[in-house]
């Protein structure tokens, strides 16, 4: 492997030291060329700005750095992240800094700074490749590429020069527990690289890891191909696809559910089969380790697919089972009570943090973002109408659908006013999870903003009582909440993160007060929280970019929520006209600022009053598209159709595999949508996105516009006997991926909840319990 050929080019021993240095500049390599600038300050990311006055000599990723790395024969090295990240922020402070570093990436390798949020596209590629060699990923994302763009090694958090952890594994080839330092890993490279050049280029694992990739990221290339495609048949028909996959898929979440915390089990290919009779105790231990340390992501898709479970028809419940789809109703709803109670959620200000790095929603990764949010508020409203208007057998207690209630009008909230409300009307993209404690501190902690010792919690509460209700309420301890085993290098000593351990009648009956003083008692410690950390806290930073696609998913369930606010008496209407009033704006903003009406053209993100020339990719369009129709049923103004037909017949010809137009090296021609247009540049791979993962795929979406959408044309059409091209283009959708879902049906909740609508002919919303 070549994580193998790197341990063997350069010792570990003296990584980041002064002598490391000294040799690696006497090298026969030193003398190479180096960019003739940092161009960081030439985006339009904020990400990449504030990397501007760095002395690493950044470049963009385009057609400039690529020939640049040709001519010179440099490996490029390809760092992608985003703002709101801890690790990415870490990486920036502890290496981006270091002497070594900066002149062992300026004059060994060709630099390339990308934000994951402006190129989700270069992201999913190179991320598929680190997931592909071992399941661990995440950010930042660092790629060492030869010059023509193969993925040669990579990892993620690279500890900082001279430091080593164990913590975080980045030695992805060969999964060493020991991860080296970053510097180390670039003297390896950089030697792997002198010594071995032509070998890597021909017969390096980067190529050979891209066959894998090409195998692992094959979604929707091996569905049928009908040459005659449905302009000229007239009609797509389903192929084995049918009810009986749901209830494979609900089955096989129900084995993976973890019944003590909610949530899914992530088990690693070493987890003993418990049925096999035997199984070893020290290989179980660490399969339990494994799932404790494994992140604990909302996944709104399929918690949204375990939720309808007992709303979809009778047709359904008859194939899939009413036992199975109470269970599958009852996970979906613990794991939201969960995520109500846990860490995860910011009690005091509002809104979700990105995810768990606990099994029982404790501990937060303390980033807060626009798309996670917007989400999660479609999710708890899915509950909430779900069960304020489905089957009153699946109701649950009202209090806990009062508690969905809660959250639906806290999400919107969060939404719908500063900072992620924006005064041009558009909405921000994230906040950091780094920030400053209070006002004149210089050292930026994780999780600042948000923790709590029992001595501040007690001094601004002021009051005696109050403070031992809330404390048992929100689990405040002396010295702190967040276990050691969680905690190795003591970031959040004597620091509490709030989570709800007691219900109002557990303190009613430990502090021998009535639940209407506690539940009075909590909301005032709240309210002088929150006016404390306004005060004196230093909110974390803003990434102000807006985002194409992630303002189209906050469209739709403000959109929703307004509606419901006005339809089923959720909060008042003043609060939904306000919700609708931000959906409208943030549409009339997009419109304004991102569309070209001239050439068609959507653009994905803006920032500083600049359109960045980035062109949308698939997503933009899909969510867009799907906030805008949800826009229009809830205010029912059809204005809005003009725009997303429009809308959708660029996404057609852009991202579109025409079965009609064959196959080549760029298309599969099996319908489907691809992530990038066909004529996108430095692009290794053309791929396909199905499975949903903590946002909804892009061809789920999409596929779902189109079937509201032909329902909405047909409506307007004399030709009630035809099929709408765009049923047919969903049909041929979900036949892409036939391959995949029959064998992985629980990975596409998405598309699976659409089959169920195309085999019964239910509302075209049916996915949706509204």
């Amino acid at each position: 492997m070549m994580s193998a050929q790197l341990q063997a080019s350069a010792s570990p021993a003296g990584a980041g030291s002064a002598s490391a240095s000294s040799q690696q500049q006497s090298s026969s390599t030193a003398a190479a060329t180096s960019p003739a600038a940092n161009l960081a300050g030439t985006s339009k990311s904020p990400y990449i700005l504030s990397q501007k006055d760095s002395s690493i000599l950044w470049q963009l990723f385009d057609n400039g750095a690529v020939q640049r790395a040709k001519a010179e024969n440099k490996l490029i090295f390809l760092h992608v992240g985003y703002s709101a990240s801890h690790f990415c922020s870490l990486t920036i402070q502890e290496s981006f800094t270091n002497r070594a570093v900066i002149q062992t990436l300026n004059n060994h390798f060709m630099p390339i700074i990308v934000d994951r949020e402006e190129r989700p596209d270069l992201d999913t590629i190179y991320m598929s490749y680190i997931h592909s060699l071992n399941s661990a990923a995440g950010y930042p994302l660092n790629v060492f590429l030869t010059p023509d763009l193969q993925p040669v090694f990579g990892g993620t958090y690279f500890p900082a020069p001279g430091a080593q952890s164990t913590d975080v594994i980045t030695d992805v080839a060969d999964d060493n527990p020991e991860a080296p330092d970053f510097l180390t890993v670039l003297l390896r490279m950089r030697s792997a690289w002198d010594d071995n050049n032509e070998r890597i280029r021909l017969y390096s694992d980067g190529r050979s890891s891209l066959e894998v990739l090409r195998k692992f990221m094959s979604e929707g290339t091996l569905g049928p191909n009908d040459p005659r495609g449905p302009a000229q048949s007239g009609r797509v028909e389903l192929g084995e696809l049918d009810l009986d996959h749901i209830e494979e898929a609900y089955e096989h979440m129900s084995k993976t559910f973890d019944y003590t915390y909610g949530g899914f089990l992530h088990m690693p290919n070493t987890t003993p089969s418990f049925l096999s009779g035997r199984v070893d105790v020290a290989q179980l231990g660490q399969t339990f380790e494994y799932i404790k340390k494994t992140p604990r992501f909302t996944t709104p898709s399929k918690l949204s697919f375990l939720l309808n479970a007992n709303l979809f028809p009778q047709a359904v419940k008859d194939v899939v089972g009413g036992d199975l789809c109470h269970k599958a109703t009852d996970f979906g709803i613990q794991t939201l009570l969960s995520i109500i109670s846990g860490g995860i959620r910011d009690h005091v200000g509002g809104g979700i943090h990105h995810y768990s790095k606990t099994r029982d929603w404790s501990l937060p990764s303390f980033e807060k973002i626009l798309s996670d949010n917007a989400l999660l508020l479609g999710v708890f409203l899915d509950a909430w109408t779900g069960f304020k208007t489905g089957p009153g057998s699946v109701m649950p207690e009202q209090p806990v659908l009062n508690e969905f209630g809660g959250m639906v009008l806290e999400l919107a909230d969060y939404l719908t006013t500063a900072p992620i409300l924006l005064e041009n009307g558009g909405l921000a993209t994230s906040e950091a999870a780094d920030s400053r404690n209070r006002r004149g501190d210089q050292t930026m902690r994780n999780g600042a903003y948000y923790l709590w010792t029992r001595k501040e919690f007690d001094a601004v509460l002021g009051d005696e009582r109050q403070s031992a209700v809330a404390a048992a309420y929100w689990n405040v301890k002396e010295h702190g909440n967040v276990d050691s085993s969680d905690d190795p290098h003591d970031e959040y000593l004597n620091q509490n993160v709030l989570c709800v351990v007691k219900t109002l009648p557990d303190l009613s009956a430990q502090f021998s007060i009535s639940q209407e003083q506690a539940a009075s008692l909590v909301a005032s410690a709240r309210s002088k929280l929150r006016a404390h950390r306004e005060k004196e806290r230093i909110r974390p930073s803003l990434d102000a970019k807006v985002v194409a696609a992630y303002n189209g998913m906050a469209i739709a369930c403000l959109s929703r929520a307004g509606k419901a606010c006005r339809e089923h008496g959720l909060g008042s209407s003043e609060r939904g006209a306000r919700y609708l009033k931000v959906a409208k704006d943030a549409a009339t903003f997009i419109k304004k600022e991102l569309w070209d009406p001239y050439t068609g053209t959507l653009y994905r993100m803006y920032h500083a009053g600049i359109r960045a020339d980035t062109k949308a990719f698939a997503e933009d369009y899909a969510f867009l598209i799907q906030g805008l129709l949800e826009l229009s049923q809830a205010t029912t103004d059809d204005s809005w159709l003009e725009w997303v037909q429009q809308l959708q017949q660029a996404q057609l010809q852009l991202f579109y595999d025409y079965p009609l137009q064959g196959s080549s090296e760029r298309r599969a021609g099996c319908g489907g949508f691809y992530s990038t247009s066909e004529d996108a540049s430095y692009i290794l791979l053309r791929v396909k996105d199905a499975m949903d993962t903590t946002q909804p795929s892009t061809n789920a979406v999409s596929t779902s516009n189109l079937i509201r959408l032909s329902s909405l044309l047909k409506k307007s059409s004399s030709d009630s006997e035809q099929e709408h091209p765009y049923l047919l283009m969903a049909k041929e959708t979900i036949n892409a991926f036939e391959p995949e879902m029959l064998q992985y049906p629980y990975l596409f909740p998405g598309l699976l909840s659409l089959v169920i609508h195309l085999r019964l002919g239910t509302s075209d919303r049916s996915t949706q319990p509204e």
